[in-house]
């Protein structure tokens, strides 16, 4: 193969008032985590959302050990959402995207090697450094949904990339098969009507499940709960604010999703023609792309503060 684009983060930091920081998602959720007073978060307690109650009732949250209500739900249960279903009967939900992915995180030592996402027909690899040492791996591909390797997964990583460029025969060597992730891809390819109804309000993936082809999924759920704590007293604001942003990020990684998964020979030549002539003429192509998102900003304090009949904030 051969590069068609190349940035720097010097270049990316330039552009959008600092760098671009890949970050392992099961770090940030330690480090916020590890923020709150112990007990605070519980991640085996079964909830299910019974009333999204209005202006003059509070929502209601069914439990094995009984009700609770809330001036505020935060409905934060991922693609497959049953909050988002109790709200919204009859949206389709997740749809499926057209393709699989895999993930792999592991140390891979003495190996060197620049950032970088390839892109082969239909198909494409990514191998990034982490902070800590470890590199983080991913790779997609176009298959119908529901398969899975006869045997293991790394197997299905050897065959269909194990004769790629370094470093991904050797990120391969270094995996075992229980380090490899395979998750189909869906998406929300019809908006909601709303991020909100009554009392509850959803962030991330429960609201805008996106292609991950801009990287944009825990991202956009991040500034989802910046915004929501600005505007947690008025959630038509909080829907105002992000239905319109996430509506158009989502649809950008579709975009992309169609432009660097294509299994089209003529698509193919044509795209890395037209990116690699661009990327000669106007250095920092891939960069633009992320204008209107990597410069977000998220609103001013003061921030609101939801209280319960208990006067509990």
């Amino acid at each position: 193969g051969r590069w068609i684009s190349r940035t720097d983060a010097a270049a990316a930091a330039e552009r959008f008032g600092g760098p671009l920081v890949l970050l392992h998602r099961a770090v940030l959720i330690d480090t916020l985590a590890g923020l709150l007073p112990p007990g605070t978060v519980r991640t085996t307690a079964e909830a299910r959302l019974a009333d999204p109650g209005d202006e003059r009732r509070p929502a209601r949250v069914s439990t094995p050990d009984g009700d609770l209500e809330a001036a505020l739900v935060v409905g934060a249960d991922g693609v497959r959402s049953t909050t988002r279903h109790t709200l919204f009967p009859a949206h389709p939900g997740a749809v499926y995207a057209g393709f699989t992915t895999w993930r792999i995180v592991i140390p891979v030592p003495g190996v060197r090697f620049a950032s970088h996402e390839t892109w082969g027909r239909g198909r494409l690899w990514g191998t990034h450094p982490l902070k800590d040492g470890r590199v983080y791996a991913y790779a997609a591909a176009m298959t119908p949904a529901g398969q899975h390797a006869a045997d293991d997964e790394r197997a299905e990583l050897l065959r269909r990339f194990g004769h790629w460029h370094s470093p991904v025969p050797e990120v391969l060597a270094a995996a075992r098969p229980e380090d490899v992730l395979r998750h189909d891809v869906h998406h929300i390819a019809e908006p909601l009507p709303a991020y909100h109804r009554g009392r509850v309000a959803l962030l991330g993936d429960a609201a805008h499940a996106m292609a991950p082809t801009l990287g944009q999924g825990g991202n956009q759920a991040v500034e989802d709960a910046v915004v929501l704590a600005h505007h947690a007293d008025d959630l038509a604001a909080y829907t105002a604010a992000r239905l319109p942003r996430t509506t158009a990020v989502a649809r950008r990684a579709a975009r992309v999703a169609r432009v660097n998964m294509t299994g089209n020979r003529a698509g193919i030549v044509l795209r890395d023609t037209l990116i690699a002539t661009a990327s000669r003429l106007r250095p920092g192509l891939l960069l633009r792309g992320f204008d209107g998102i990597a410069d977000w900003r998220p609103p001013q304090p003061p921030y609101a503060a939801v209280r319960t009949d208990t006067d509990q904030r």
